[in-house]
């Protein structure tokens, strides 16, 4: 009797929507192409499902790779996915310099967006919107500066938050690309 009150809870779960992880918030930052910058907020990013990562511009550790991986999700996924690269370091991620870190990636602006702000807008968005931690040491050489997740977010039409996954995994990815799919099917 318990394996299947178990059995029928699995099923009916599987039936269900989930619910969101997280929620983002209002925000407010600063998108950067090649075509210039422009304002950038949680409203842009409903309709639209979005992959999110976090990167800056003269990362001496993961954020080449984080980006590569990120191009190579955004060959495999339909152009209706969004890519949102979050520069996590205010002061040296300039609109010059996002703009050169696009461009080596190939980045598309109309479907690739690279978001720069204020710490004060970084950090909130980072803490309050991703839940993802992020530290940076104004201090240290630009390679070293900042330290921040290697994680991607699957982020809905909605805004919310449907899944983190390890940027530097294949597996990940791969399950990543699955559930962007999934969502643009069930439209969130």
């Amino acid at each position: 009797m318990r394996a299947l009150i178990v059995v029928a809870a699995v099923f009916s779960g599987a039936c269900a929507k989930p619910e969101p992880l997280a929620v983002l918030p209002e925000f407010a930052m600063t998108a950067v192409s090649a075509r210039g910058t422009a304002d950038f907020g949680r409203k842009d990013l409903l309709g639209k499902v979005w992959i999110a990562d976090f990167i800056f511009t003269h990362c001496a550790g993961p954020c080449p790779l984080l980006s590569a991986r990120l191009s190579a999700l955004g060959e495999r996924l339909p152009a209706t996915v969004g890519l949102l690269s979050v520069g996590v370091d205010s002061e040296g991620d300039t609109p010059e310099r996002l703009r050169a870190y696009a461009k080596r990636y190939g980045a598309r602006p109309e479907r690739w967006v690279f978001l720069r702000g204020t710490p004060a807008q970084t950090y909130h968005l980072l803490y309050a919107g991703f839940r993802l931690p992020l530290s940076v040491d104004p201090t240290a050489t630009e390679e070293q500066r900042a330290e921040h997740s290697t994680r991607f977010v699957l982020v809905d039409k909605d805004g919310a938050i449907r899944g983190y996954y390890d940027g530097l995994s294949d597996a990940d990815n791969a399950a990543l690309a699955r559930d962007a799919r999934r969502l643009l099917e069930v439209g969130s």
